[in-house]
């Protein structure tokens, strides 16, 4: 019994791990609750004037209205798509573990709801939502998780105030700032999912209509429209249909990295609402929606919401017991902030909340002790991509763990786990303390150029590189004596150039002028085409005018460099020369350079006009299959672009275009490429 006491309670604490991560991470699941009868007292009426009379929702200070909820939900997420950036150094097909990113969520609620308009405001009114008698389940991985949902169930019944506009929408509510996240994000899904709201107009002239509203999941695009035929006894009763016809995609920025990553959510399905017009309030409304999310553009999460509401009485309160609501109002108030129904978590939050979970307990020592036993493991199916994530969870949440690693990373051999798994780690992370140790790895093998192989690119990718990371380039991008440490180094810190500049635009200007510096002295083609990759790397217009000169060299092999070199270059005149090089020069190597760096950038109506005539006349197969690759990626844009790749399919005298063309097709619904 003991043993089972230890397991659950450890159980639990999972459980909590897992659902803290799980509503920060991503989205909140909704769920509904319910609430019990009100007082008895005549309200009184509001007479509205204005904006706040064009609603067909008769608000009456005092009033209070109870519905019974039922709710069920089933969810499903997996995250480790999203951190599968080591994948290719496991054996082929072995999955990423769970580590911690696997849930599933099953929900139920039961119970009233009952809403009190409390007073009536210039933009609309004020409103308490409280809850009672609630039955509440939560299972959590297959757990009945009775404690949480116990807690969740408590934190439910303390008063929700909200602020509603006249037409029926929650614009924020003001929670008990004791209530826990999870409890948090439940009540505002319970509001959001009461949600029926009209038009400005008291019947809507143009059905349907739109509006945009809040969830936990996000912000919205609602679509209501009349549907279904009023029976002949309920003269008074209208039916409407509601469905959220998009989501809006959100974007966010991590700690630890410049890219952006994007959430998107497909929301189906579809929801029936009965008003009834002549009493001025929701009598039911029900159905089911079905949610898949994304986060940047990888499939993490599914979600199916059901439920149901149904009027059951409308009493009056007590003028006492308004006044006790709104002295609570006011006393809440002052102790915290009103809140929208969606509240966009904080990046930092969500990152180190997956970082918590996938961590647990392990420690600096723990994770170096199972390194040192991979390395010297031959078991195949030692797991190197669930150890490598724990490092970068380690290396996130306890910066000072890196010196530590910098020191063992002094000490890897070129071949090694350690070396496979600890420069992606620290780089992907990328703080200071994160590539001050791969500096100190690169010092102490500056001279091992296996070794630096693999360190040299990692620090090139940090999101916002340090002072010292960029001198720790220079040294051997110019320092160096051995020419392949040399160019690898250069190339490195034109691709460091790129970030660098993102937030110190002056620093990267130091660096450039140095790579023109160099080429301008550079005493051969070899030396002059390594610089100009470098150079390209960085992406700057500052370089353009010296670009630009080489593009018009004698030599094919340092124009087509040059043009290369263009590729990240923001600037009209870039993509002039790009162009103008495509038609017009003479060697088939330059025209395909100058495909390739077009390749990397938007295509324009002037790009598309040339890539057409290139394809369409150009005698260079090898020219002509990268500029269809260009097209293919530009078809959204220029749909002329699929008659061209249906054409080429089955008349194009090249058999290598032919094939490509086709291929392309299959990879797209049969009608997609029909005239």
């Amino acid at each position: 019994m003991r043993k089972r006491n230890c397991y659950d309670k450890g159980q639990r604490s999972s459980t909590k791990a897992i659902l803290k991560v799980f509503f920060f991470a991503l989205f909140s699941l909704t769920i509904l609750g319910a609430i019990s009868s009100c007082g008895k007292q005549d309200a009184q009426p509001v007479n509205p004037t204005g904006s706040l009379g064009s609603s067909p929702y008769r608000w009456v200070v005092g009033e209070c209205t109870t519905y019974q909820l039922g709710y069920s939900s089933s969810s499903t997420s997996d995250f480790r798509i999203l951190f599968g950036d080591i994948k290719s150094s496991e054996p082929k097909g072995k999955e990423i573990p769970p580590g911690g990113l696997v849930f599933s969520f099953e929900t139920t609620v039961k119970g009233d709801l009952e809403t009190t308009i409390l007073e009536k405001k210039a933009e609309g009114y004020l409103a308490v939502y409280r809850m009672r008698n609630l039955l509440l389940t939560l299972i959590v991985n297959g757990y009945n998780d009775t404690e949480q949902a116990e807690t969740v169930r408590a934190e439910l019944e303390r008063e929700i105030f909200a602020s509603i506009s006249p037409e029926g929408k929650i614009h924020s509510v003001l929670l008990d700032p004791s209530m826990g996240d999870l409890s948090q994000s439940y009540a505002r899904a319970i509001l959001a999912l009461t949600q029926f709201v009209f038009p400005g107009e008291q019947t809507p002239k143009n059905d349907p209509w739109e509006v945009q509203e809040e969830d936990p999941s996000g912000r919205y695009i609602a679509e209501y429209r009349s549907c279904n035929e009023t029976k002949p006894t309920e003269t008074s009763m209208k039916t409407f249909c509601k469905k959220k016809t998009r989501y809006l995609e959100e974007r966010s920025k991590s700690r630890t990295g410049q890219v952006e990553a994007s959430k998107t959510i497909i929301a189906k399905g579809e929801f029936e609402a009965r008003f009834d017009l002549a009493r001025g309030r929701l009598s039911s409304m029900n159905g089911t929606e079905w949610q898949t999310i994304l986060i940047q553009n990888k499939k993490v999460g599914q979600v199916r919401n059901s439920f149901s509401i149904d009027f059951l009485r409308r009493e009056g309160l007590k003028s006492s017991e308004v006044g006790s609501l709104k002295s609570l109002f006011s006393t809440r108030e002052k102790a915290t902030r009103s809140v929208s129904l969606y509240v966009e978590p904080s990046p930092e939050k969500v990152e180190a909340s997956i970082h918590q979970r996938r961590l647990g307990e392990e420690t600096l020592e723990s994770l170096l002790a199972e390194l040192k036993k991979g390395e010297s493991s031959p078991d195949p199916n030692f797991d190197s991509t669930a150890l490598y994530l724990k490092f970068k969870s380690l290396i996130y949440l306890k910066p000072e763990s890196c010196q530590a690693l910098g020191e063992v990373l002094s000490r890897a051999g070129p071949k090694s786990l350690t070396m496979n798994i600890l420069p992606k780690a620290l780089s992907t992370i990328g703080h200071p303390q994160a590539q001050a140790a791969l500096v100190q790895a690169i010092e102490a093998h500056s001279k091992d150029k296996n070794a630096l192989f693999t360190l040299i690119h990692p620090l090139a990718t940090v999101a916002e590189p340090t002072e010292q990371a960029e001198e720790a380039l220079r040294r051997l991008a110019f320092k160096s004596k051995d020419p392949e440490i040399q160019a690898m180094a250069q190339l490195a810190l034109g691709a460091q150039t790129r970030r660098i500049a993102r937030s110190s635009p002056e620093r990267a200007k130091k660096i450039v002028d140095r790579f023109i510096k160099e080429i301008k002295r550079s005493s051969s083609t070899e030396m002059t085409k390594q610089l100009l990759l470098a150079l390209g790397n960085a992406g700057s217009s500052h370089a353009l005018p010296e670009i630009s000169e080489l593009a018009k060299s004698p030599s094919p092999d340092l124009r087509a460099t040059a043009l290369r070199a263009l590729r990240f270059i923001d600037s009209p005149r870039a993509e002039t020369l790009l162009i103008d090089a495509l038609r017009s020069d003479h060697d088939s190597s330059v025209r395909s350079a100058a495909a390739n760096a077009l390749g990397y950038r938007e295509m324009t109506e002037a790009s598309f006009k040339v890539h057409k005539q290139i394809f369409l006349e150009d005698s260079n197969v090898t020219v002509r299959l990268k500029v269809l690759d260009n097209l293919r990626k530009a078809q959204e844009a220029f749909p002329e672009v699929r008659r061209l790749i249906k054409r080429a399919a089955s008349e194009d005298p090249s058999e290598e275009v032919r094939k490509v063309a086709k291929n392309i097709m299959s990879q797209y619904p049969e009608n997609y490429f029909k005239d």
